[in-house]
């Protein structure tokens, strides 16, 4: 199994991504949530030692296969090894975005019973692509919430790129990234070993980035990195995330969660807005006039302060 993702527009649609040399790449999609799994286009699982069959099982590069940089510096043809990570849409559930290795961009847009390759990434300078320790896999795929043309992704050891088409046509985002030990040019534009990018929920420009040295950071959307590694015991690794806001309303959904007699006495479920006797307080500050999505202070953040919740009863 190489990933499991579900849609964020549907929680019993879970799309899943197995490949082994022995079998074969195979997606499965359940519409329950879990409880049973079967190929989206409906074909027959394989039986022991079978390869899988079926549209929603194939996986081919578009057009001109053309070639790579290898190990040795050499060209090498693209060859399809296997998908691994797997992105639904976040407004469709039947679109979903698949990575490839070899490096490569696949869009279904019927709930994966075909897939079609955006080859316009491949054309971003894919003949300067070479593979990483862990092959020449595209391992990361951002969908921006608030613009649905724009796409960020992530290879090893290609880079990072963007689109604002939809798929279209790509751009190579790595400017100020520097790869001395892997590129002898400064200011190459692809060639990184970036291993993950992250973006900020709230601030859909801010993205984080863990390189194969180097923790960055681009406040515009790509177009300059900067390093902020700063303290950390080792700037080298794979995974990076950026942890959600921490709101009036997030607190006040986890004290629900662990004390359900207290939903609909601290505010409306319906309209979220305080009751009339209830006011929040940090910081020495009235936060009850604020709107549930504030983000709280930081200092109640590090728990150095509290969140203050204080009811009365009318008449008491």
């Amino acid at each position: 199994m190489y990933h499991l993702k579900g849609s964020p527009v549907d929680p019993n649609r879970i799309y899943a991504s197995q490949s082994s040399g022995w079998f074969g790449q195979l997606i499965q999609r359940s519409d329950d949530g879990g409880k049973t799994w079967s190929t989206p286009g409906g074909e027959t699982l394989p039986a022991p030692g079978e390869f899988p069959k079926g549209e929603s099982n194939r996986f081919v590069y578009d057009g001109e296969v053309g070639t790579h940089k290898w190990y040795d510096g050499t060209q090498h043809p693209w060859e399809f090894k296997r998908i691994g990570h797997i992105e639904p849409s976040l407004t469709d559930p039947d679109t979903v975005y698949a990575e490839a290795e070899d490096a490569a961009l696949f869009k279904t847009v019927d709930g994966g019973k075909i897939w079609k390759e955006l080859p316009g990434l491949r054309a971003a300078k894919g003949h300067l692509w070479q593979p990483g320790a862990g092959g020449m896999g595209l391992h990361t795929i951002v969908l921006d919430p608030t613009n649905p043309g724009r796409i960020y992704i992530a290879i090893s050891a290609a880079g990072a790129f963007r689109t604002d088409d939809g798929g279209t046509t790509w751009l190579p985002i790595n400017q100020g990234l520097k790869s001395q030990h892997e590129l002898p040019d400064p200011d190459a534009d692809v060639g990184h070993c970036v291993h993950r990018i992250a973006m900020h929920p709230s601030r859909p420009g801010v993205l984080f980035m863990q390189k194969h040295w180097d923790v960055m950071r681009t406040d515009n959307a790509g177009a300059l990195w900067t390093e902020v590694s700063g303290n950390l015991p080792s700037d080298f690794g794979f995974p990076i995330d950026v942890p959600e806001p921490v709101t009036m309303r997030a607190v006040l959904d986890a004290l629900e969660a662990a004390y359900p007699m207290l939903r609909g006495t601290i505010r409306d479920h319906g309209t979220l807005k305080r009751r009339a006797f209830i006011r929040f307080f940090a910081c020495k500050e009235d936060l009850s006039l604020e709107t549930p999505d504030t983000v709280l202070p930081e200092a109640v953040l590090l728990g150095k302060e509290p969140f203050v919740v204080v009811g009365a009863m009318a008449g008491g």
